[in-house]
């Protein structure tokens, strides 16, 4: 192995580390924060939103750019849930210059609030895949693009009765 390759080598390893950083911290502790009240993590997390993000979670209508997701993640998530604690494993992730996508799978035990617009209360699980596209922009990875296939949202009592299998939310 040359000196390029190496270096292009070590430099695809910084990117998919840079990437499992930005997955674990800046979005699932960061949600979880948020969701727990700290306002200061909701902007962590939106911090590392592209200008034209989009946003595609099961159930939920897509959101498009920048102001929709984050009033998603900052109103809408929180809203739903009053604790939450993400779990992401098994990444696969590609890089291709200063673009990425990445497959996580997700669970998230959760505490839903009541009344809350996805009509589950009490104890749950939230389980399934991220689907997500990254750019690098001036040496930081961020989101461009991220697509949630919810197999699980159900409370804790029925929540493996009633998964389903969700391969597109279109």
């Amino acid at each position: 192995m040359n000196s390029s390759e190496l270096e292009n080598r070590v430099q695809y390893l910084t990117d998919q580390e840079a990437i499992r950083r930005l997955k674990h911290y800046h979005y699932c502790h960061c949600v979880d924060r948020m969701v727990a009240g700290e306002t200061a993590a909701g902007d962590e997390l939106t911090a590392r939103f592209c200008e034209d993000i989009v946003a595609d979670f099961t159930g939920f209508p897509v959101a498009e750019g920048q102001a929709a997701v984050i009033e998603f993640y900052t109103q809408v998530v929180p809203s739903i849930l009053s604790w939450c604690q993400h779990r992401v494993m098994n990444e696969v992730i590609d890089i291709d210059g200063d673009t990425a996508t990445a497959s996580w799978y997700v669970d998230v035990p959760s505490m839903f609030r009541d009344n809350n617009v996805s009509g589950v209360s009490g104890s749950g699980v939230i389980s399934g895949r991220y689907e997500e596209t990254y750019v690098k922009i001036d040496g930081q990875w961020k989101w461009k693009k991220i697509v949630a296939l919810l197999d699980v949202f159900n409370d804790t009592e029925s929540h493996w009765r009633n998964a389903t299998h969700v391969f597109s939310n279109r």
